[in-house]
């Protein structure tokens, strides 16, 4: 099968969902021949640095803003349609790669691709089918396109919401969102434990996702002040002046600090507690782990809807105030009645074989 993926290089959770899902067809069948096109890039390499750096730049500076653009095009018909703008603008870049890569299957990771794909589609240009990955733990309008012909959403539980955009339930999958295959993995926390050389203590996982977003290095000074005898593993991703700070810090606990980390699903599972910023990919491997989970700092947007799903189920807790943080950490560690129910629900939500459910999908409706 040709199996053509478009994805948005904005964070780093859309290009991972990309990747996971052409490792999973490529292993089903080495002769699937499958290619990701970073959509901005394909317009301008420029253009796509630019959007880069103004969306960092906006959740630093302007985090509020971010929420009400998110919050003011969460509608079907909003007073100023950006894919509809978008489409008339770019769909001239995506015809010829489109049409000549002869795709059996296109999926979409972002919401941008998916209407511009869509668009394609009711002109007729293409007519293979389009799959719709949605990454967060919520429905945006901007997902949602006439011509797609499936959503993969991330549970059950949100159906409810595709239903209130119009979605009919035979076009919704709620497989989860992919993540890579080693979360599904049965790992010796023992034997992760000696061949990271950790020490064998309670260890916080403090993460930031692939940008290094959230406080970070605040959170780790104040849980090293106020806890002892713990181990913390600090994550980094991209953000190498944070990854910078971090090794420079003096702690009175032990304190291991990585960058771009490519063995998450290893820091997750010797971890006895997460915190992090809700964003989709990050929150759906600490679930598959069934770990306690403690979100900080969420994006006003996509992440507080994820930090109120994730809190409505019960399989998170929260905090404004760092200083708080410690004392949270306290009240659900030395609570085993706490931890268990956090990870019982977790194994409610957790879909670590998301990728896996959606090549088979895939394979066994549309291979020839």
């Amino acid at each position: 099968m040709n199996i053509l993926i478009f994805s948005v290089s904005i964070g780093n959770g859309h290009d991972q969902v990309a990747h996971t899902i052409r490792n999973e067809f490529i292993s089903a069948d080495p002769e699937n021949s499958v290619k990701i096109i970073n959509t901005i890039s394909l317009i301008s390499p420029l253009l796509d640095k630019v959007i880069l750096d103004s969306y960092l730049n906006i959740l630093k500076f302007y985090p509020k803003a971010w929420g009400k653009i998110y919050e003011k095009t969460n509608k079907l018909d909003p007073i100023i349609d950006i894919n509809e703008i978008a489409n008339k603008l770019v769909t001239v870049w995506f015809k010829k790669p489109t049409v000549n890569f002869e795709p059996d299957v296109i999926f979409c990771t972002h919401s941008f691709p998916a209407s511009i794909i869509s668009n394609l589609k009711e002109k007729k240009i293409i007519n293979c089918p389009l799959i719709t990955i949605i990454t967060d733990y919520n429905i945006h309008s901007s997902y949602i396109n006439e011509h797609t012909d499936y959503y993969v959403i991330p549970h059950e539980s949100l159906i409810y919401a595709m239903k209130d955009f119009g979605v009919p339930s035979n076009k919704v999958l709620p497989l989860g969102i992919p993540i890579r295959r080693e979360f599904s993995f049965t790992m010796d926390r023992k034997k992760l434990v000696e061949d990271l050389k950790l020490a064998d203590k309670k260890t916080i996982l403090v993460m930031g996702g692939g940008l290094g977003l959230g406080s970070i290095n605040r959170i780790v000074k104040e849980l090293d002040r106020k806890l002892s005898n713990i181990q913390i593993i600090a994550v980094a991703g991209r953000n190498e002046r944070l990854e910078v700070k971090l090794k420079n810090l003096d702690t009175k606990n032990l304190l291991v600090v990585y960058g771009f980390a490519n063995n998450m699903h290893e820091l997750i599972e010797v971890s006895d507690l997460v915190i992090t910023k809700p964003g989709g990919v990050t929150t759906a491997e600490v679930l598959s782990r069934e770990k306690p989970l403690i979100i900080f700092s969420p994006i006003p947007g996509q992440e507080s809807d994820n930090a109120e799903f994730l809190l409505n189920s019960g399989v998170a807790a929260t905090t404004s105030d760092v200083g708080k943080i410690p004392p949270l950490i306290n009240q659900i560690l030395n609570h085993e009645v706490r931890i268990e129910s956090m990870k019982k629900l977790s194994s409610c939500l957790k879909k670590p074989y998301s990728a896996v459910d959606m090549v088979n999908f895939v394979t066994k409706t549309y291979k020839k």
